[in-house]
C-alpha cells in the first residue's frame, strides 16, 4: 500500500479527507496525521511516507517551509498541496520544490481524484525505478561481471586453447560453434570441448555467452543504438533469446540496464 501522510490545521478539512477519501481505491492508506509544519515534519521523518498531502498556510511553520526542511532531510515524498484562492504566489514556489500537484479550498471531488491518480502513478514510477537500482547495485556480483576473460600467455600462442579463445574474442559477431572451431583448428569437436573445459574451467558454450553478453553491457552503455541492435553486435539475431540470455546472467533486462544508466 501506498503510505499518505495528512498535514493540515483545520480539523474538519483534515478530517473530512481522511474519512472521505476511499483511498483503497488509490492503493492508499493513510498511515498518520498532523495539525501542524512542525508535526508534520516529526511525522513525516518518522513514517517516511510515499505521500505527503499538506496546507500551505498553517500555524508556527508553514507547508512550503515545511517541505523545505523535508527534502533537506533528504526523505523525499511526492507532495500534494492544499491553498487557497489568494495563495498563488505559494503554489508557485511549490512549482519550484517539484511538488506533485495542488488543489484548491474547497477542495473539489473531481480534482482531488485527478491528484491522486497522477500522484500514485509517480510513486509506482519511483517504486519501479528504486527497483531497478537494486538489482543494479547486485550487477557487480552478477556471473557475468564475475566473468574473466582467459588470459592469453605469448608462449601458448599456439596452443588449442588458445587459438580457440582468440577465434571466440575475433568473431563472437558471427554464428560460431565449437564445432566450427574445432573444424577450423583440424581437431574433433569433443577433444577441443575437453581440452576448452579443462584449461579455462567452463565450457565453449558459457564462455562464449559470457564474453558476448559482458560486451553487449558495454554496448548498452552507450546511448545510441537499439537493443536489437545490440544483439546484432554481439551475434544474436533473436531479441527475445538476447533479452532472456542477458537477464540471467546479469540480473536485469537491457532496457532496465539502459535505464539505470541514463
Amino acid at each position: 500500500m501506498i503510505k499518505v501522510v495528512v498535514v493540515e490545521d483545520e480539523v474538519l478539512v483534515k478530517k473530512g479527507l481522511i474519512l472521505t477519501t476511499d483511498w483503497q481505491k488509490y492503493g492508499c492508506e493513510v498511515v498518520g496525521e498532523a495539525s501542524n509544519g512542525m508535526e508534520g515534519v516529526r511525522e513525516i521523518t518518522r513514517i517516511r511516507p510515499d505521500i505527503v498531502i499538506t496546507d500551505v498556510r498553517m500555524p508556527g511553520l508553514d507547508g512550503i517551509s515545511m517541505i523545505e526542511q523535508i527534502k533537506a532531510s533528504g526523505i523525499k515524498p511526492e507532495f500534494v498541496i492544499i491553498s487557497g484562492y489568494s495563495e498563488f504566489e505559494y503554489a508557485r514556489q511549490a512549482v519550484k520544490l517539484g511538488v506533485r500537484d495542488f488543489l484548491i479550498k474547497p477542495i473539489d471531488d473531481d480534482d482531488l481524484d485527478a491528484a491522486l491518480k497522477s500522484t500514485c502513478e509517480a510513486v509506482h514510477d519511483k517504486q519501479r525505478i528504486h527497483k531497478i537500482q537494486d538489482k543494479m547495485n547486485d550487477i557487480s556480483d552478477s556471473r557475468v561481471m564475475l566473468f574473466k576473460e582467459y588470459l592469453l600467455d605469448e608462449k601458448k600462442d599456439n596452443d588449442y586453447v588458445a587459438l580457440a579463445v582468440r577465434h571466440i574474442s575475433a568473431n563472437y559477431q558471427k554464428d560460431i560453434s565449437v564445432k566450427s572451431v574445432a573444424d577450423s583448428l583440424f581437431i574433433s569437436e569433443s577433444y577441443l570441448s575437453r581440452l576448452f573445459k579443462n584449461t579455462v574451467g567452463q565450457t565453449f558454450g558459457d564462455y562464449l555467452t559470457y564474453y558476448r553478453i559482458k560486451k553487449a553491457c558495454e554496448l548498452l552503455k552507450k546511448p545510441n543504438g537499439k537493443i536489437y541492435e545490440v544483439a546484432n553486435l554481439i551475434g544474436y539475431k533473436d531479441q527475445r533469446y538476447f533479452s532472456m540470455i542477458f537477464k540471467k546472467l546479469v540480473g536485469v533486462t537491457p532496457k532496465e540496464f539502459r535505464e539505470r544508466l541514463e
